[in-house]
């Protein structure tokens, strides 16, 4: 079993948390947090079935997703592991939310545009809880970013088997991608993507 102390924890959402896994640094664990009601969120069971769909199609390029490294036992509850995202300098990568109020959404168009193809390219299916505040901006350098989405993996839908028919999950990423430009990025728009 795992122990997870305060100097691991990293933040958390409406129902995980998420820590420096203490083995591995370059590792971070995600569990539902101890005052959530529930024993394992939605979220994790659908992220989880999702990383062992990717796995299964022997998925290799995660640029832009955190790695998957299986599930694990922590005196916090069950867990899973999955790449810690950080910047060319170490420091753990900040979310895309935090610069788009600081450059608007204008700076980030490649990044966009290429963050968009991978999902498309890849027939990776994202959900509502795509939001800027749960995608990290990995700085490789000063100017080469990536977009990673840290949360809201997978299919939301009771017919998630439409998304084995590469032309219908196409269409279902544009679709999802345009309400997410409308939801989260017109606010910060300065220029159409």
């Amino acid at each position: 079993m795992i122990v997870l102390k305060d100097e691991n924890f990293i933040g958390k959402g409406n129902e995980r948390a998420c820590y420096v896994h203490p083995e591995d640094c370059n590792k971070a664990i995600k569990i539902t947090y101890e005052n959530n009601n529930r024993k394992e969120s939605k979220q994790t069971k659908l992220e989880v079935k999702y990383y062992k769909e990717l796995e299964k199609r022997k998925m290799i390029n995660f640029k832009h997703l955190p790695k998957y490294f299986g599930e694990v036992e922590t005196d916090k509850g069950r867990g899973f592991v999955v790449e810690l995202v950080r910047d060319y300098n170490g420091e753990v990568s900040k979310t895309f939310e935090f610069y788009l109020k600081q450059n608007g959404v204008f700076k980030y168009q490649k990044e966009l545009e290429t963050y968009k193809q991978y999902f498309l390219d890849n027939y990776i299916i994202f959900n509502y809880g795509m939001m800027p505040k749960n995608i990290l901006l990995r700085k490789n350098s000063e100017t080469d970013f990536d977009l990673v989405l840290i949360d809201g993996l997978g299919d939301v839908t009771y017919f998630t088997f439409l998304n084995k028919i590469k032309y219908l999950a196409r269409r279902r990423i544009n679709r999802r991608w345009d309400k997410f430009v409308k939801k989260y990025l017109e606010k910060y728009k300065t220029s159409s993507l």
